[in-house]
């Protein structure tokens, strides 16, 4: 049986200098399991943490040399996990916009004409008057959700309520709202 020979820090980074390829070998061999366990606590997804892991190599061999790290297994796993935190924060962004759009085709519902139709109406006026008539914790859901986006979950937690009964006042609120649309004379 074959001895594996764990090279020290020095050692890689030294690698690294000599730009030999087996430095991301060694860096793998000697840090990969603390490396993926920093990304797949962060990271959204298993192949999220997998490109984190494999990104920070791609990273180590780009930095070093100029960079000469104190110590390679801190510098490999800041990396690591900044990148985690950047895939996080991505799929957040991504499920912020999938949010984003079901927020829209909500209010699209009330609103089944085209943009050109509406494109002559004072909106603000109409909406603020609405939101007038409505009742205070009412308007901050309508408000929240579809001026602030906030998710469904988020606004039950806030409002200490079932998400089914968040889903049914906003909709009977849209129906309020394209009722008032329709008394202002705007084709809905």
């Amino acid at each position: 049986m074959e001895e594996q020979r764990i090279m020290n820090e020095n050692q890689i980074i030294e690698l690294f200098w000599q730009r030999d390829h087996t430095a991301i070998d060694e860096v793998s061999h000697a840090y990969h399991g603390l490396l993926y366990h920093i990304a797949k606590n962060i990271a959204p997804t298993k192949e999220d943490a997998d490109e984190c892991v494999n990104d920070t190599y791609l990273k180590l061999w780009n930095a070093i040399p100029p960079e000469r790290p104190d110590s390679l297994k801190n510098y490999a796993a800041r990396i690591t996990r900044n990148l985690a935190i950047d895939a996080y924060r991505r799929n957040k962004e991504r499920m912020k916009n999938m949010e984003l759009s079901e927020v829209c085709e909500e209010l699209e519902s009330v609103l089944p004409g085209t943009k050109s139709e509406y494109e002559n109406v004072e909106w603000k006026e109409l909406i603020n008057h609405f939101l007038e008539n409505l009742e205070p914790e009412t308007r901050k859901l309508f408000v929240r959700r579809y001026w602030q986006a906030e998710s469904i979950k988020e606004l039950a937690e806030l409002f200490d309520l079932k998400e089914s009964a968040i889903k049914m006042r906003l909709s009977r609120t849209r129906k309020e709202f394209q009722k008032y649309l329709k008394q202002e004379g705007i084709p809905v």
